[in-house]
């Protein structure tokens, strides 16, 4: 009975086991089911972009040149009105190029001086109070408005032989190098050069001449603008200035520096 029932369940299971073989093999030709093929993923290329045209390396950009500032004109100074200095009585050829030589070459300049300017002119030109008292001043006023005076109508007829011809303001020589003020030790006793006295003293440490050294080295020209500025044209020149005072610049003594220790000169000072 036993083996009976394993002999059963052996055939059961081995027909269970040939049904499934069978319907598995029955079902795979018949099936319906589409195939589900799996795509491949594909690597996607991202499309070229359109290329741009190459551009020319960008130029470095130059500044503009500024062009230079055109200078300003250098302001033409206007011409020297020179008059005729002769039409005003008192003043001839040689008192006419010293005047040129100060500078003073028009009616309307002599016009405008005043009481001051007037007196030192004077004394510049070794007259002192003859400006004032031949009324330059107010002849030139009148000859700078283009009127006329009476004594400037006999120079233009040539009646007034003091006012013929012209004198030049270059026969007045150059102006000799000065001092802006005395030395440490003092000035010379410049009274020792002949021809120097206190009066003529004084002008020329006015002028800015304060030594026997400065003296002595003047040259012709500035001997004469000297002269000129002192009003004695030809002084300086005449009673060898400079050579007195090489010789007292040197340490040496004239005859007249002598007379001047001795205090026998009373226009020049002992000490």
């Amino acid at each position: 009975m036993t083996m009976l029932i394993i002999q059963s369940l052996l055939l059961m299971a081995i027909a269970y086991i040939l049904g499934c073989l069978i319907g598995g093999l029955l079902r795979y030709p018949f099936s319906s089911e589409p195939t589900v093929e799996v795509a491949k993923p594909q690597t996607r290329v991202p499309a070229p972009s359109p290329s741009k045209p190459e551009q020319e390396p960008e130029q470095k950009k130059s500044e503009p040149v500024k062009p230079k500032p055109t200078p300003e004109p250098k302001p033409v100074p206007a011409p020297v009105q020179k008059d005729d200095l002769k039409r005003i009585k008192g003043i001839g050829p040689q008192n006419e190029a010293r005047l040129n030589s100060a500078g003073v070459y028009s009616f309307a300049e002599i016009a405008q001086w005043s009481a001051d300017e007037q007196r030192d002119m004077g004394e510049r030109l070794a007259f002192p109070g003859r400006i004032e008292r031949e009324d330059w001043v107010e002849q030139a006023k009148i000859l700078a408005k283009g009127d006329e005076t009476e004594f400037a109508k006999r120079v233009d007829k040539g009646e007034v032989d003091s006012s013929v011809g012209k004198g030049a303001a270059d026969d007045m020589g150059s102006k000799p190098p000065v001092l802006d003020a005395a030395p440490s030790q003092g000035s010379d006793n410049l009274t020792l050069i002949g021809g120097i006295g206190g009066a003529i003293e004084r002008k020329l440490t006015g002028m800015g001449i304060h030594t026997f050294e400065q003296i002595s080295n003047w040259t012709k020209e500035e001997q004469a603008w000297i002269s000129n500025e002192l009003g004695f044209p030809g002084r300086v020149e005449r009673e060898a200035w400079v050579e007195n005072a090489k010789v007292l610049a040197g340490g040496g003594a004239t005859e007249h520096s002598k007379k001047v220790e001795r205090g026998e000169i009373l226009t020049s000072r002992k000490f």
